[in-house]
C-alpha cells in the first residue's frame, strides 16, 4: 500500500519576476511579485486580444488584469497575451544571470546664477540643497 507524499507549505506555488524569470521576492509599488533587481520598474500596459488595455490590478488571490471589454483576466494568461503581443523585448529589461547592474556615471551638471550683488555662483549637482 503506497501513502501519499506529505504536503509542505510553501511548495506548491513559485512565482516568478514579470521582468526576467528569477523567482520573484519582494513587491513592486503596482503590487507584482518581482525580483530585487526590479523593484522599481513598472510593468508596460498590455493589448488584450480583443484590443483594448489590460489594467493590472491586486486582489485577495493575487494580481491579476482588468480589461473593459473582456472582463477579468488571471495573471499568467495576460503574460501570455503579453508574450505574443509584443514583437520585441527592450534591451533594457534584459540582465543575465550572473551579472550585476552597475551605477551609471551621472553627468555633472553646472549652472552659473548670478547674485543681486553681482557675485557669480557656480552651482552643480553635487549641490544637493539647490535641487531640492
Amino acid at each position: 500500500m503506497r501513502f501519499k507524499a506529505k504536503k509542505v507549505y510553501g511548495n506548491s506555488k513559485q512565482l516568478n519576476c514579470p521582468f526576467c524569470a528569477r523567482i520573484a521576492t519582494h513587491k513592486s509599488k503596482q503590487g507584482l511579485d518581482v525580483c530585487r533587481l526590479h523593484i522599481k520598474e513598472t510593468l508596460e500596459e498590455i493589448k488584450c486580444v480583443c484590443g483594448g488595455w489590460l489594467e493590472s490590478k491586486v486582489g485577495k488571490f493575487g494580481p491579476y488584469f482588468n480589461c473593459l471589454n473582456c472582463g477579468n483576466i488571471s495573471y499568467s494568461k495576460g503574460m501570455e497575451i503579453k508574450s505574443m503581443t509584443m514583437k520585441e523585448k527592450p534591451a533594457g529589461n534584459k540582465i543575465s544571470e550572473g551579472s550585476r547592474t552597475e551605477p551609471k556615471e551621472v553627468e555633472k551638471k553646472k549652472v552659473v546664477a548670478k547674485d543681486p550683488e553681482g557675485k557669480e555662483i557656480t552651482i552643480s549637482t553635487d549641490d544637493v540643497w539647490y535641487f531640492s
